[in-house]
């Protein structure tokens, strides 16, 4: 027999660790159904028969270039018949299982790094339905071109495939193929070194619906009468999806269900054009039939239908393959820690750096007690600057691991996330979000992470909550400064009030003393200063004439003698003593008439000022009356001058009053308008979660539901009130149940209405109130939004509704990661050891769904004990852990199909062969 060996790729896990996923197209027809007039010869090759071995290599070639450049990585090789012509060195089908194997494309790359797997198979036509029914045979190319055609054979029972341009109907019914098929594969299918068959097969049932399809043709009769169970997949037909085929078919859901059917997409392409025109995206762990059945039994995780409708109902590609060099989503590759002091660092000079391969789906971190999980977790928190837990003492406890052990000597750290900028921070290109050992189970009492969650729950609804929970959130800071500009602008305005009142009163205070005389007794009262000046200025020169009278008289000329007389008539002066005595004589006389003339002025002066004085209190009698009747004190009117300044600055002191006044309307304008808008997105908001609520129910088919409680979250009026520090009002507030206690609105609503009596404020606590809540504090009180407060709800086994708050730890932690799994953050997820308080029936039901669901769409990194997490979560990467006392190693790393992985799972979370062996002894399975 013709035995295959096959050239390994490691390209294709080394650019993605673990199974990932592929496109694929498992019906694809080849020019081995040339007799048909259906396949067709692509251009550039020169058939002619006899056909040569040049033709098929130049056909080979050509498929595997077309299908590669459409990126269809995995191809099921299906013609009707196994070979163009007679003898196996004609079949073109392992033309292209050989150029796949050892070719190289132009381009001098390896068509086996351009391809990952080449399955080749055929598809009869079975004796049975009333046109044959087709099903579809893949092979492992270990089978060798030898056995594939004996495989051949056997499946027709010895019928040639075409008669002319007919096809024709094998002389076995499907029960016989795969009896003979079994048999074949038993006796001639050689073990491995780990026991395991070389080669395997499966069989798929092509376009189902056709008349010569599994269920056009036999119809109900499959669960029946058809061993469906040998059948891995079921083919939908072109422009069809799963609920087309479930349709008027509700006995097919449980039958797939139980025999682990699942659907797919071929495009049974006769042209090479025609590759991957129709196909489906798949999970492999290697390229091999056996990780092909693997996918198909976890159809859930591994399988994904690669289109969806569009507006016009036609099928489309989807919009976000699962294939993350596709689709771009950030991912970690491998992380690489060099450095001996760190827990993971190297031991020797020249010993290579530790590296961590991750999945871009679901990667579990396995391994003892002390291995170093969750210091690989925590050292990677606290590398990429994520946000660390809430809680003191867990946050306490990621960064002693993260800093004493992951980062220990400031080892170097090295992340790979493809498709992202390798210059920006790592922050950005891996922006996951990690939960540590129990800080889910603190966080399931928060009100704040369950909202969060709910938030990214329904794509189509997320980024407008967002946004509206953004700009909620900057109305609330705005409605806050402006309360306290408003408050400020209370004071200006009053300042502006009093002192524009204080220029109106000074003006009205000028306007009654003008009418009230005051003119007149400034005149009397100016006359009288300036008579008093004169008295003054009369007795001052009274004074000096006095003392001019008492000098003259105590003051005697000078005798004079000869020689006084010689002197003055030599000089020629010509002044006699007799001259001088009548001269000073006459002085004396005069200051002493000026003295009686003075006393004389003195007394008309006298009587000229008391003359003004009674004039002045007359008229200042006048003056008191006309200004009693303004309301006035006339001893106000020592003020006028102040007065006279105070009203000059009227029109100055009015134009600031206005302009103050206006802008205190403006702000006004605008806080109402912002609580206006805050309504009116408050509202938006409980719509849309109303919708994500709806959501929940209906994904979880009501065992969790959310429900809002409007303004729920009262903390921020709980501290306007107490701060309000009146202990009437405080105890009013405490003794209300939380249901009763009303809202920031509400409790304006009753204020404005006179209706506080309705929220159970005695008369008292209400004229309190009152007192308190002035314009400013009823703007501040305004400016508070009570946030709304969410509630999730588990429906038990009584079918009644349990709070979050009353579930037990493994309940609650269980929900919500089911939740947080369920939303459309795109972030990658960082887990440690969730099992720790999980339910274990709600971790089957509905944890591992949501976890397979996410395959293609997030990345999950989970640190477990826990086997159910590991296997039924189908985990697509599992790195395996040991560690001595200060060092932590990889010791195994992969899929879970690889036998070294498989047996690392058993003994680290599964409890070793003999628990695994004694518990299938237990449930006598």
């Amino acid at each position: 027999m013709d035995f295959f060996k096959r050239q390994e790729a490691d390209n294709w896990h080394r650019d993605v660790p673990g199974a990932r996923w592929f496109k694929a197209d498992l019906h694809i027809h080849t020019i081995d159904d040339i007799d048909g007039d259906r396949a067709k010869v692509p251009n550039g090759v020169k058939f002619r028969r006899p056909v040569s071995k040049e033709t098929l290599k130049a056909y080979a070639r050509i498929f595997l270039q077309n299908a590669a450049a459409r990126d269809v990585r995995v191809l099921g090789i299906t013609p009707h018949s196994s070979c163009v012509e007679t003898g196996v060195d004609t079949s073109a089908v392992w033309q292209i299982v050989d150029e796949w194997n050892v070719g190289v494309d132009d381009d001098g790359k390896p068509f086996r790094e351009k391809i990952y797997a080449v399955f080749p198979g055929f598809e009869p036509s079975l004796k049975q339905g009333k046109r044959g029914l087709h099903l579809i045979f893949l092979f492992d190319p270990e089978v060798g071109r030898d056995g594939y055609m004996k495989a051949f054979y056997l499946a027709m029972g010895g019928v040639s495939p075409w008669r002319g341009k007919d096809l024709q109907i094998s002389s076995k019914n499907a029960d016989e193929v795969f009896r003979d098929l079994r048999e074949f594969h038993r006796q001639e299918c050689p073990l491995d070194e780990c026991g395991q068959p070389e080669w395997n097969y499966i069989t798929l049932a092509p376009h189902i619906d056709n008349n010569k399809g599994l269920l056009g043709a036999l119809n109900a009769q499959v669960l029946k009468n058809f061993p469906h169970s040998e059948v891995t997949g079921l083919e939908l037909g072109d422009g069809k999806l799963a609920d087309d085929a479930m349709k008027n078919r509700e006995w097919l859901p449980e039958g797939m269900a139980a025999n682990h059917l699942a659907f797919f997409h071929g495009s049974d392409a006769y042209s090479v054009d025609e590759i991957g025109k129709r196909h489906t995206w798949l999970k492999l762990a290697s390229p091999r039939v056996e990780a092909l059945r693997q996918a198909f039994i976890a159809s859930d995780s591994r399988v994904r239908i690669g289109y969806e409708r569009d507006a016009s109902g036609g099928l489309v590609e989807i919009a976000n393959p699962p294939d993350v060099t596709i689709n771009q989503r950030p991912w970690l590759k491998t992380v690489t820690i060099d450095g001996r002091a760190s827990f993971f660092g190297t031991t020797a000079e020249n010993e290579p750096a530790t590296s961590f391969h991750l999945s871009p789906d679901l990667t579990c971190i396995i391994g003892g007690s002390m291995t170093g999980k969750s210091t690989f977790l925590d050292g990677l928190r606290l590398y990429t600057d994520a946000a660390l837990p809430q809680d003191d003492g867990i946050r306490k406890q990621v960064e002693a691991r993260g800093k004493e052990r992951f980062l220990a000597g400031s080892a170097e750290v090295s992340l790979d996330c493809p498709g992202q900028d390798p210059t920006a921070p790592d922050r950005e290109r891996w922006p996951a979000v990690f939960y540590a050992q129990n800080e889910l189970h603190r966080l399931a009492q928060e009100p704040s992470a369950v909202e969060e969650i709910l938030t990214r729950l329904v794509p189509s609804q997320m980024s407008r909550i967002v946004e509206r929970q953004t700009r909620l959130s900057a109305i609330d800071k705005e409605l806050d400064r402006q309360a306290k500009h408003l408050a400020e602008l209370d004071d200006v305005l009053s300042e502006a009030e009093q002192a524009y009142e204080r220029t109106v009163i000074a003006a009205n205070k000028l306007e009654a003393f003008s009418e009230a005389g005051v003119e007149k007794l400034h005149e009397v009262a100016r006359a009288i200063r300036q008579w008093q000046e004169c008295c003054e200025v009369s007795e001052d020169l009274g004074t000096h004439l006095d003392r001019a009278i008492g000098v003259t008289d105590g003051f005697s000329l000078p005798k004079s003698g000869d020689y006084f007389v010689g002197s003055v008539d030599n000089a020629g002066v010509g002044v006699r003593s007799e001259e001088l005595q009548e001269a000073w004589n006459r002085i004396r006389e005069h200051i002493r008439s000026a003295k009686v003339e003075l006393r004389d002025w003195d007394a008309k002066t006298l009587s000229i000022l008391e003359t003004l004085k009674l004039q002045e209190q007359g008229i200042h009698t006048e003056v008191d009356r006309a200004l009693a009747k303004r309301g006035l004190d006339g001893s106000q009117i020592k003020e006028l001058q102040a007065l006279n300044v105070q009203s000059s600055l009227r029109e100055s002191y009015e134009a600031n009053l206005n302009k103050v006044r206006k802008e205190l309307s403006e702000a006004e304008r605008t806080f109402q308008g912002l609580l206006d808008e805050r309504e009116g997105l408050v509202g938006e908001q409980r719509a849309a979660f109303d919708r994500v609520t709806e959501t929940i129910f209906a994904e979880f088919d009501g065992r969790i539901s959310a429900r809002r409680v409007d303004d729920g979250s009262r903390g921020p009026l709980d501290r306007f009130l107490r701060d309000l520090s009146k202990r009437g009002i405080t105890r009013w507030w405490n003794e209300l149940e939380n249901q009763s206690r009303p809202s920031p609105i509400e409790l304006l609503s009753h204020l404005s209405d006179d209706t506080l009596n309705e929220v159970g404020m005695s008369a008292a606590v209400q004229s309190t109130f009152r007192e308190q809540l002035t314009r400013t504090k009823q703007r501040y009180l305004a400016a508070i939004r009570c946030s709304d407060h969410y509630l999730l709800e588990l429906r038990m086994d009584d079918g009644r509704h349990r709070r979050l708050d009353d579930l037990s730890g493994g309940q609650r932690v269980s929900l919500l990661l089911s939740l947080l799994l369920e939303t459309s953050d795109e972030r990658p997820l960082v887990i440690d050891q969730p099992e720790d308080e999980l339910d274990n029936r709600f971790l089957s039901d509905t944890v591992l769904p949501a976890l397979k669901r996410l395959k293609g769409r997030r990345q999950i990194i989970v640190a477990t004990h826990n086997a159910d997490i590991v296997v039924n979560g189908d985990a697509d990467q599992v790195i395996q852990l040991d560690a001595t006392a200060n060092r932590g190693r990889v010791v195994h790393s992969g899929a879970i199909e690889e036998p070294s992985v498989r047996d690392s799972i058993v003994r680290t979370v599964d409890g070793g062969d003999d628990a695994f062996r004694l518990r299938r002894l237990k449930y006598g399975f």
